[in-house]
């Protein structure tokens, strides 16, 4: 009889055990709390699949760049915020870094193998004198090399010198239009070859 009793009882504790672990698990999965502030080291923001589509991180927990599927070595860790697509590859962030020398600030927005256009500001830390801004924006290298991209426009103001620079398909500068730090205008055409053609203003 007192075996069968403890039978029975372990029958149902273990049920209900049962039922209130499924319970829990359904709980927290439609959980939904509101936060005044929140401090973490990384957030990742998945889609239903469980892939990163946004990551959030400092330096120390900042992933790899991933291509095609593939992971591949990032050669600086910032601090930042990195876009995916649905299937897992990067396709742009925000990147903030320091070193002693210099801070970075750049955002970025992807072809599915490298960088298309980006957005940056560079500043000496030392003595403030070298510095720069600007826009970059680069055409598709076709051969699918991971991290490679033909530079082809870039609009940037860098020690007071700001201009526009348009280059070929071989990345090499075929039309720039300057003004210097002391507000002189400068108009310059090069060829193929590298060999201004001529020079508008001076």
């Amino acid at each position: 009889m007192k075996s069968n009793f403890k039978s029975n009882f372990l029958f149902i504790y273990a049920g209900v055990s049962t039922l209130a672990l499924c319970y829990s698990f359904v709980s927290i999965k439609n959980l939904k709390e509101s936060f005044d502030e929140i401090t973490v080291k990384r957030i990742n923001i998945v889609d239903d699949k469980g892939t990163n589509r946004i990551v959030i991180s400092n330096e120390e927990r900042m992933p790899n760049p991933i291509i095609a599927g593939k992971e591949y070595k990032r050669r600086m860790a910032p601090a930042g915020l990195i876009f995916y697509d649905k299937n897992g590859d990067e396709v742009g962030g925000l990147a903030l870094s320091q070193t002693n020398e210099a801070g970075l600030h750049a955002l970025a927005f992807d072809y599915a193998n490298a960088d298309a256009i980006g957005f940056l500001s560079q500043d000496d830390r030392n003595n403030g004198k070298n510095f720069r801004a600007g826009i970059l924006i680069n055409d598709k290298d076709l051969s699918g090399k991971p991290g490679s991209n033909i530079s082809r426009m870039k609009l940037t103001t860098e020690n007071g010198n700001a201009g526009l620079i348009i280059n070929g398909p071989d990345e090499k500068p075929r039309i720039s239009i300057v003004v210097d730090s002391l507000g002189n205008p400068a108009i310059k055409v090069w060829d193929s070859k590298g060999k201004a053609r001529n020079a508008l203003l001076k």
